[in-house]
């Protein structure tokens, strides 16, 4: 049994197995703590820790940084000797000491089963290491790619959920695409896929909500409008509730065509202002 739950999605959690919450107090330390379980089994140099976590600093005081940061988790990580390796050139969590929402995240989507996608779902809180930035750049940009890779993963686990039947993988969904939403807004599909699924469950004020919220923060963050597929959804939903009562009008839901690609920035050039 593992001896720690590290939680890396929309933040640094740790917690004991009796459910109780660690603190970190120590931003850095947190940030290496959770480096080296995402690398875990791995061992990691001494050296490219230092050089990727504090690479404005000369090698001798980067070093320095790196046992300090070991130091605090020494202070305030249960069990430490059990779960961090700490040798002289390099550094590695213990096998089977800790456990990772990401690592499970990554374990659910493997074969598409709609349960496994809905708890996979679940465990998407929000982006890899949320909260956490570095002056260093070599970790920035690492933390970036990561955070992309993750993301087209959740919008994976997002058509697999679409594809299901049933109203609570429904409910996942739109949960699973607002998290979605809240680290990255300018997703013009996943808006449209909470519009076709609060139009599915009869929402229709909280579709074209969701529309207006698209347009405005497309407008507001590039300077660009909806395109040409989500105005027409709009529309859609504007006519289908107005031919129909409410409670009986409705929209079919469809797994859109692009909507496993990875995560890009598709945005129409705005041609006049909004009034």
């Amino acid at each position: 049994m593992s001896l720690l739950q590290i939680n890396l999605f929309g933040g640094v959690e740790v917690m004991r197995v009796s459910g109780e919450s660690v603190l970190i107090s120590s931003r850095k330390a947190a940030t290496l703590l959770g480096y080296v379980a995402l690398s875990s089994p791995r061992a990691i140099s001494r050296g490219k820790l230092a050089t990727l976590l504090w690479d404005g600093q000369f090698g001798d005081r980067a070093r320095a940084s790196l046992r300090q940061a070991l130091l605090t988790l020494r202070r305030e990580l249960p069990q430490y000797s059990d779960v961090i390796s700490a040798e002289r050139d390099d550094i590695r969590i213990c096998p089977n000491a800790i456990s990772t929402d990401v690592a499970e995240f990554e374990r659910l989507l493997t074969d598409g089963d709609p349960e496994r996608l809905a708890r996979a779902a679940m465990l998407y809180r929000g982006d890899l290491l949320e909260g956490i930035s570095s002056t260093s750049c070599q970790f920035e940009a690492w933390l970036s790619a990561e955070r992309q890779r993750l993301r087209t993963k959740a919008m994976q686990a997002l058509a697999g959920l679409l594809d299901a039947d049933g109203r609570e993988h429904a409910d996942i969904a739109i949960a699973l695409a607002l998290r979605i939403l809240a680290v990255d807004p300018l997703q013009e599909e996943v808006h449209r896929i909470l519009m076709r699924c609060y139009a599915q469950q009869g929402r229709r004020t909280d579709a074209l909500r969701q529309y207006d919220l698209c347009r405005s923060v497309l407008w507001r963050e590039v300077r660009a409008v909806p395109e040409r597929e989500t105005e027409q959804l709009q529309r859609e939903i504007r006519r289908t509730f107005h031919a129909a009562p409410l409670r009986s009008a409705s929209l079919k839901l469809h797994r859109a065509k692009n909507i496993d690609a990875t995560f890009t920035l598709g945005v129409t050039p705005a041609s006049r202002s909004w009034s």
